[in-house]
């Protein structure tokens, strides 16, 4: 795929955050001469190149409106997703993975096609690696990317005979433009795909690869304090925290693989799993559902990690906190960074120095 984009126009669904925001500086660094960029919430941007568009793409009626204020169209990529965290149990959650991730990427294909045939433009589906390997952590997204993957392979000669592309593009190009691991299966399947037990093991890798993306990256959440407490003290306050959490707390957060509930009223959900405990040195865990209000991905908890380290330094105790997953471009970066400032620094290290619970917190 050429990626030179000197005197294009391009539209990239999703634009605010995260690999959406990436392609959007990445095209206007390949010399883009529009860059539209469809978000559901308003969106300024400091570079004139940039047009902001209000652009729900399960909103039948935005996307007709998107259509009409583009003047020409050279690239659409077809980028905003929604990933959740199920078990396939709840039909509400397939249909609405499917009608963001496949149903989405059709509807803005087909109302921009006049434009892109015109200007004989491309198309670019942001896909993902769970479109070949299903991830058994988000099923419904797996279910709905790879209906999106077949959907690309079938547009391909469909639109090829208007002249337009559904372009494969290089794994390269785009882990350029975000963090996340794509793979670019088109041409060359993996061997042995057709075995059951290839696709574990794949799937599994997968696993292992958010994992390790979330402990390398540098961006993640920290925060670190010392108190002339014990380590064995400082171990048993973390792990009560009903002691130094506001909200309703719900479940064991004092043995392995224990499981508790957090909830602050309607504003935040989240379900932690212990994977870890060593008295006195660290405490793990595992985020394994959320539900925030606000962002537009109101799952952006799930799979992160939560880590507390214990450790001694020049006679007292140190513990580095540590969210990791929870980075920038999640929409929630900013509140819930503050909320963990006022948990970790204020209540948590109040409930260890004083042994008082939490203070009333800033945003009641």
């Amino acid at each position: 795929m050429n990626t030179t984009l000197t005197d294009k126009a391009v539209l990239v669904t999703g634009a605010n955050r995260g690999i959406g925001r990436a392609l959007v500086a990445a095209a206007l660094r390949r010399g883009a001469k529009q860059v539209y960029a469809g978000t559901r919430q308003p969106m300024a941007h400091t570079d004139g190149r940039v047009i902001p568009l209000a652009l729900d793409i399960t909103n039948r009626a935005q996307i007709e409106a998107a259509a009409r204020a583009v003047g020409s169209l050279d690239l659409l990529i077809n980028n905003a997703g929604v990933r959740r965290y199920d078990d396939l149990s709840d039909r509400a959650a397939l249909e609405a993975h499917l009608a963001v991730n496949l149903f989405g990427p059709y509807d803005l294909t087909q109302a921009f096609l006049p434009l892109l045939t015109r200007s004989h433009g491309a198309v670019v589906n942001v896909l993902s690696i769970a479109s070949l390997a299903a991830l058994p952590i988000i099923p419904s997204y797996s279910v709905s990317k790879a209906a999106a993957f077949s959907l690309t392979q079938n547009l391909r000669p469909e639109l090829a005979k208007r002249r337009d592309q559904v372009p494969r593009t290089p794994a390269r190009h785009l882990r350029r433009a975000g963090s996340h691991r794509l793979v670019d299966t088109t041409r060359h399947p993996p061997n042995g795909w057709n075995g059951s037990s290839r696709k574990q093991i794949i799937s599994n890798q997968i696993l292992n690869d958010q994992e390790r993306r979330y402990v390398m990256t540098s961006q993640d959440f920290h925060s670190t304090f010392t108190v002339p407490q014990s380590p064995e003290e400082v171990f048993a306050a973390i792990t009560n925290p009903k002691k130094w959490w506001t909200g309703d707390i719900d479940g064991p957060a004092d043995q392995i693989g224990g499981e508790f509930s957090y909830r602050y009223g309607n504003v935040h959900y989240s379900k932690q799993k212990v994977t870890e405990l060593a008295p006195g040195q660290k405490v793990v865990w595992q985020v394994v559902g959320s539900h925030l209000a606000g962002p537009q991905d109101p799952g952006e908890w799930t799979g992160t990690r939560i880590i507390f380290e214990i450790s001694g330094k020049e006679g007292q105790t140190q513990l580095r906190f540590s969210h990791l997953g929870l980075v920038p471009e999640f929409e929630c970066f900013d509140s819930c960074s503050n909320a963990w400032g006022f948990y970790i620094n204020g209540s948590l290290r109040r409930l260890i120095t004083t042994g008082e619970g939490p203070a009333t917190p800033p945003w009641a």
